[in-house]
């Protein structure tokens, strides 16, 4: 009911938990609630980590309250004593807890759906403070809330991600629209690129770039650089893609919140070709990563883990000789993958990837770290020799995302 009208809203984000603080969970929570409250057009004051303690999160809230118009706080809503979140709300606007019927019937339904009897405990997670409006939870047993307080807004989430994100989506979204009246969405653009560094993208993009009032980001990850920009005008946007198209272009795979290997996935498709994979270092990360996407069996048949020769001259036909002579990690070897995996599997493309992961197994010619690529397309057969620096992890995901990467430009 926000009737005020203001160029620009504030929020703050307090995620309660513990396991936060010491790093035992990740906060994915403040990642989805950051990137879509930007994208309505809200700026930032804080985002703040608490533990699960009253007069903690009361303070928190007490200096939210001071310099945001929106408070979204996720976390601390279960049924045990260390979740404290909705008792401290409740005693902050000294508004006592009350019971809520329709969210006790559903999390009555779920119990009843496993044969299982509710432990009284659970009842806790019904409760909300009587000045606020529930947020029923379709998707857990956790109530949420709501609190309109001196025009501003508070709104108070479960801390489990999936349950989090879609009474976002369902309820919290719309609460938020309607309640900020004179809210300016801004307009942004999100960039993927591949191939790419963090002082690569920096460079090409130049310093005329920023010739015009916008906001930037931009976040590598192994073998790919993302850039989010937002603006105040439609034109301003408009004018950064086109530049982006002519200065990246080239090595830019998507202008959405998307991955490679979906990108991928609906190339495949809708040329209507086929991929198989045949991994050694990467264990299987490959197939992974390509799987992830729904509908992925349309164009993926599947994939081989060789990690010893024998398995990889009986499954992929690589011949003892080649083994013998060049190795398991060799140019050789990824050839012979590639081509047996496509023959194997009857594919239009296939991808093989071998090297060594580290830390050990390395040697002065072939040091941990390198690896081969493979491609067999329907035409010909490219092979990449790469050297990948960084811990065992870091190497099988950066080959993983430069085998996705060898695919994209063969199949754009």
């Amino acid at each position: 009911m926000g009737n005020f009208l203001t160029k620009f809203f504030h929020a703050e984000l307090i995620t309660v938990g513990d396991e936060l603080l010491k790093g035992s969970t990740l906060n994915t929570n403040a990642k989805f609630l950051g990137q879509k409250l930007t994208d309505l057009g809200f700026r930032f004051h804080a985002h703040v980590s608490c533990p699960d303690q009253v007069e903690v999160i009361k303070s928190k809230l007490g200096e939210a309250l001071e310099r945001s118009d929106l408070i979204i706080l996720s976390g601390g809503l279960g049924p045990t004593p260390d979740d404290v979140t909705r008792d401290a709300v409740a005693d902050y606007f000294s508004s006592p807890l009350v019971f809520s019927k329709s969210q006790y019937a559903r999390i009555e339904s779920l119990y009843r759906r496993y044969g299982k009897r509710i432990p009284s405990i659970v009842r806790k997670e019904a409760m909300f403070p009587r000045q606020s409006h529930p947020l029923i939870n379709r998707f857990g047993i956790a109530l949420g809330f709501s609190i309109v307080f001196k025009h501003r807004l508070i709104v108070v989430l479960p801390g489990v991600p999936q349950e989090l994100e879609k009474m976002y989506s369902e309820q919290v979204q719309a609460l938020i629209v309607k309640h900020f009246h004179g809210l300016r969405k801004r307009y942004s653009l999100i960039v993927k690129t591949v191939g790419l560094s963090e002082p690569d993208v920096m460079s090409r993009l130049k310093k005329d770039f920023f010739d015009v009032p916008f906001d930037f980001g931009i976040y590598p990850q192994p073998g790919e650089v993302a850039l989010r920009l937002y603006a105040d005008q439609r034109s301003i946007i408009r004018r950064l893609k086109e530049k982006i198209q002519k200065r990246l272009g080239k090595d830019v795979y998507a202008f959405e919140e998307t991955s490679l290997s979906e990108v991928i996935g609906r190339i495949l498709v809708q040329k209507k070709k086929t991929l198989g994979v045949a991994e050694s270092c990467t264990g299987g990360m490959l197939a992974q990563e390509i799987t992830r996407v729904s509908g992925a069996s349309r164009y993926f048949k599947g994939g081989i883990v060789a990690y010893s020769n024998a398995l990889k001259h009986q499954f992929l036909g690589v011949p003892q000789e080649i083994l013998k002579k060049f190795g398991a990690v060799s140019e050789k070897t990824a050839a012979f993958m590639a081509q047996g995996s496509k023959g194997m599997m009857e594919v239009d493309y296939a991808i093989s990837i071998t090297g060594i992961a580290g830390p050990d197994g390395g040697t002065r010619k072939k040091p941990a770290g390198r690896v081969y690529l493979a491609l067999a397309t329907p035409r010909q057969l490219k092979i990449w020799e790469k050297d990948f620096w960084g811990d065992r992890i870091q190497v099988q995901t950066k080959s993983v995302k430069k085998a996705l990467e060898c695919l994209w430009r063969e199949i754009k």
